[in-house]
């Protein structure tokens, strides 16, 4: 399965990885189970292959970086038989894309060598479906022929996302990456028969030294769950689509030399954990986030127009209202509301600096004020007493 976009090598850009798996054909409900597979007690998913082909589309569609476009899109999916996958990547999914050990061990290669090619290139990985836990720090994904009878051992037919990470990170290669494993961490209880489980999943050799920006951002901490909603994506990848439409940008940041609305290594590690755990509670579940890696500042995607803001200001006390009018000029310059007086003022805005200006009548006082406002809302609650 070649990249779904023309690869580019001959200048530093983006190369991504994207595995999905729903469908596991040796599991229970699967099309051919095993006796091997039925020791894990898992069943079949219904929200990773999407999950997997919605940040696929995101990448093929909205990313943006000037300085590392996108360069190579490849992309194994294992979707359940119902499962809706993102028609503009389902449209270029041609020949053999299932998430196997088989097309995993050679797309992993292709992948690594377009890595490698520049040190200025940059790393996306996202890898969903079934995960497993050995160690306090591991995170193995199934893939779709796991638990298959040919198999000599308990974890062939999976990736180790720990091993393949610290396999990546190294000096020669894009110095900039960028990893995400929606899976669950839990360890399974047939592990309890074996010595040691390690040495057969998909894996990497780990060099010495480490790259320059390299943070994995796992759906569930260790020993943990990750959910999805039934019939839609995961928790994990809602809440990173959220991030990713402006809810988590940083402005411009000129003393910095950064001229525009951005998603960075902070906004990721500040806003995605947060929007899961609101995300899990509202489904009444407990899931968190676990960030790790070389976390060093880097920009992950840049906004081609400046995101929104549901901006909404209030004047108290109720008495003023009647007889206060208020003006917002973004960047003091352009009106975007003139001599309002019907509170609270209520609009969708685009983020940046604004100048707030409200003239009341006695006894009420005039008030003036910078707004420095950041997707996805503000609210403002303003007083004009004297």
């Amino acid at each position: 399965m070649p990249s779904l976009i023309q690869e580019d090598l001959a200048q530093p850009g983006t190369h991504a990885f994207i595995i999905g798996v729903s469908e596991y054909l040796h599991l229970e409900g699967g099309h051919d189970p095993t006796q091997k597979g039925s020791q894990y007690d898992m069943g079949q998913l219904t929200a990773a292959a999407r999950s997997a082909s919605e940040f696929a589309a995101w990448l093929l569609n909205v990313y943006a970086n000037d300085q590392a476009p996108l360069k190579s899109l490849r992309v194994l999916l294992s979707p359940s038989p119902n499962e809706l996958i993102h028609p503009d990547i389902a449209t270029l999914l041609v020949g053999d894309y299932a998430a196997t050990r088989d097309n995993v061990e050679q797309e992993l290669g292709d992948f690594k060598i377009a890595s490698d090619t520049h040190i200025d290139n940059v790393v996306i990985v996202y890898v969903a479906g079934h995960g497993v836990q050995l160690t306090q720090t591991g995170a193995i994904v199934l893939l779709h022929d796991f638990a298959a009878d040919r198999y000599l051992r308990e974890l062939d037919g999976a990736i180790d996302m720990a091993g393949v990470h610290a396999g990546m990170n190294h000096p020669g290669t894009a110095r900039t990456q960028f990893w995400f494993v929606d899976a669950c961490r839990q360890k399974p209880a047939i592990v309890r028969k074996f010595e040691n489980l390690t040495g057969a999943a998909i894996s990497l050799d780990a060099p010495n030294l480490v790259t320059e920006t390299s943070p994995i951002f796992y759906a569930a901490t260790t020993g943990s769950d990750a959910y999805a909603r039934t019939g839609g994506v995961t928790l994990f990848c809602e809440a990173l689509q959220w991030v990713l439409a402006g809810n988590g940008a940083t402005g411009p940041e000129p003393n910095n030399g950064i001229a525009y609305w951005h998603i960075s290594v902070t906004d990721l590690i500040k806003k995605l954990p947060d929007r899961v755990r609101a995300l899990a509670a509202e489904a009444d579940v407990d899931q968190s986030v676990y960030p790790t890696g070389n976390v060093q500042e880097a920009v992950f995607h840049k906004f081609r127009v400046t995101p929104s803001v549901n901006l909404k200001i209030e004047l108290v006390p109720e008495d003023a209202r009647t007889i206060s009018r208020g003006t917002l000029k973004q960047n003091a310059t352009i009106p975007v509301v003139e001599n309002f007086d019907q509170w609270p003022i209520q609009k969708q805005v685009d983020a940046g600096l604004y100048l707030l200006n409200i003239e009341a009548n006695a006894p009420f006082v005039n008030y003036t004020d910078i707004l420095q406002l950041k997707p996805p809302t503000e609210s403002r609650e303003i007083s004009v007493n004297p």
